[in-house]
């Protein structure tokens, strides 16, 4: 037999039988955790370069939005409830405990108001003999008390005669016995409890066009602040970490020459279980699902856009842990309804 040399010393693997020769390959495999180191230097490469990013995804569970069209199986893209996705309330921020109140909501409590007559429409009217009428949501619990966690609002509603017409926006911590102004809640210091929230509708007179609701929504984060840099910003907190990859550059003809274009806006993150302790690891919590998937970007250059993620992919190589996941975006442009996501 010829052996192989080189500078002296066989070749690797020349003379060796090829494979693993040990009894259990998959307790080698789990043992050394390659995958988990692997997740592990990607995190560590993410917390120091990565872009904050809020993130939403579409909910898959829910109400059935009042605009839903079974028919053709369509909701209305510019609905406030739902932004097309079909169900209440379309959109989930990542990191936070979202609450609301929503023509389509079964529990509400309506009082001289009903859905708009008007086709496929997810809006409350007064009814036609009524000068008065509300909404009201059931107790909801809540429990904020991670650093940083405050209320956010957002309301629709529209007035169609604003010098006759209004609509007023309350919320109780007592089930009602007590009414506030919801524009106090963002400065409310209760930690813990239950908030029901009210939208009453008024007008001068039966003549009048009635004013329209659509949504009440308030919103707390979830995931402490934590890991603050030597600026002060926190790395970790109620958003996403991303990592850009290099765009595709080329050029497109046109009349008065070659004009170069940058596409391919690929992103690249960790499963979210690295930003949210309570997502279990390798479970399908921690992936980035669409077709329903919108971030924001809160550093760089770009901080401010938004990107509607239109292909992604995940990186598990044996199916028990979640390495990292990409997807590819495309900007969304300011009247498009993804703008309207709150």
């Amino acid at each position: 037999m010829v052996e192989t040399t080189q500078r002296g010393c066989k070749l690797p693997g020349a003379n060796m039988a090829v494979g693993y020769w040990g009894r259990d390959i998959h307790a080698h495999v789990f043992t050394e955790q390659e995958q988990a180191r692997q997740r592990a230097l990607l995190q560590e490469q993410i917390l120091l370069g990565g872009l904050r990013t809020e993130l939403w995804q579409g909910v898959v569970d829910g109400p059935v939005c009042a605009c839903y069209n079974p028919i053709n199986q369509m909701a209305d893209r510019k609905c406030s409830a739902c932004h097309g996705v079909g169900k209440v309330p379309g959109y989930l921020k990542f990191g936070y405990k979202t609450l609301w109140l929503s023509a389509s909501d079964e529990d509400a409590t309506l009082t001289d108001v009903r859905l708009t007559k008007n086709y496929q429409s997810s809006k409350l009217e007064l009814v036609d003999d009524a000068i008065q009428g509300t909404i009201e949501s059931e107790d909801l619990p809540f429990s904020r008390t991670v650093l940083g966690s405050s209320w956010e609002t957002s309301v629709q509603y529209f007035l169609m005669e604003s010098d006759y017409s209004s609509v007023d926006i309350e919320y109780s911590f007592d089930s009602g016995l007590t009414w506030y102004d919801l524009a106090d809640l963002t400065s409310d210091t209760t930690q813990e409890g239950s908030i029901r929230f009210k939208a009453t509708l008024s007008r001068d007179d039966t003549d009048v066009r009635s004013p329209l609701f659509e949504m009440i929504r308030a919103r707390y984060s979830t995931i402490p602040l934590s890991n603050s840099d030597m600026l002060g910003v926190y790395r970790k907190g109620p958003f996403i970490l991303i990592m850009r990859g290099p765009p595709s550059t080329g050029y497109r003809k046109q009349d008065y020459g070659d004009q170069p274009i940058e596409e391919g806006l690929d992103m690249w993150t960790a499963g979210l279980g690295m930003f949210d302790p309570s997502i279990e690891l390798g479970s399908l919590a921690e992936l980035v699902k669409g077709p329903d998937a919108l971030i924001k970007l809160l550093d760089g250059a770009r901080a401010g856009n938004r990107y509607v993620a239109t292909a992604w992919q995940n990186s598990d190589p044996l199916a028990y842990l979640l390495v990292s996941q990409t997807f590819k975006t495309r900007i969304a442009d300011s009247v498009d309804p993804f703008s309207l996501v709150w």
